[in-house]
């Protein structure tokens, strides 16, 4: 999964359990992996200007530590992730731009309240290309929905732990078929971590999650979302070709499909706490 991925999932559960089980670290930022390339991660609100008729971007947190204090002090009761497909582009399509920044579909946190929930979006722009340490992005979260109507997504872990198998396989049948014997590799390994009694060893992000508060199914399921994830740009699954039309089906459909899981597996697995 790309780093965009990997941050919400993180401020989600981290953010869960502070707000409802009072569990805290003050190094979560910067030292969490999700913020390794990061050199600011704030959060903002739009507030309209007596001299002006657009609204002005105000920072109400300076980093996901305040953010989630903040969360709590107002009132927040939990927090979830919220997804929707991209609207202009065929669904099966969407994979081809998933791994660039700003590409897919549309990822959301959702901060849960007692009558309403409030909707966060997140920018990402490089503003320190020449960073030493590699630490180029700068991230700003934006409240751009307020007291809308709760979504509070939940979906069966065990139905997507299915789903993500099945996913695994036929992409896995269709690389074998193609010759594609490092591809095949990846995904088999991402199948054998569904059953993998130490998941998070897994994959590069091992603390994506605070793992006390989720199955083993649910970490079983996250970890291989993140093996998994092969849409990126050149070099990645999305830059290979086929000859014919047969082939260029059934690579979109497997590719569509697992990318499809994909999804499901983080939103199932980040909403289940």
């Amino acid at each position: 999964m790309t780093g965009i991925h990997a941050q919400l999932i993180s401020l989600t559960s981290y953010g869960n359990a502070f707000l409802q089980a009072g569990e805290f670290t003050d190094d979560y930022y910067p030292g969490h992996s999700s913020f390794r390339s990061c050199n600011t991660v704030d959060f903002k609100i739009l507030r309209k200007s007596l001299f002006s008729s657009a609204p002005k971007e105000v920072l109400i947190a300076k980093d996901p530590n305040d953010w989630f204090r903040l969360l709590k002090k107002d009132g927040c009761k939990k927090i979830r992730l919220f997804y929707h497909s991209a609207e202009n582009q065929p669904s099966t399509e969407e994979y081809k731009l998933a791994g660039m920044v700003g590409g897919g579909g549309t990822w959301m946190i959702e901060t849960i309240y007692r009558r309403h929930s409030n909707y966060w979006f997140n920018r990402w722009a490089v503003t320190d290309k020449d960073n030493s340490e590699g630490n180029i992005w700068s991230v700003s979260y934006g409240m751009i929905d307020k007291a809308q109507p709760t979504t509070d997504t939940h979906l069966d872990i065990g139905e997507i732990c299915s789903q993500l198998h099945q996913a695994l396989a036929a992409i896995t049948i269709f690389a074998d078929r193609q010759q594609l014997p490092e591809w095949a590799e990846v995904f088999k390994k991402a199948k054998a971590i569904l059953s993998n009694d130490s998941p998070g060893t897994a994959y590069y992000h091992q603390d994506l999650l605070v793992d006390k508060h989720y199955s083993l199914i649910a970490r079983q399921v996250l970890s291989a979302a993140g093996t998994a994830w092969v849409f990126g740009g050149m070099g990645s699954w999305n830059d290979l070709g086929f000859n014919t039309a047969e082939e260029k089906k059934n690579y979109n459909d497997v590719s569509a499909g697992l990318y499809a899981a994909i999804n499901q597996s983080i939103l199932a697995v980040a909403n289940s706490y």
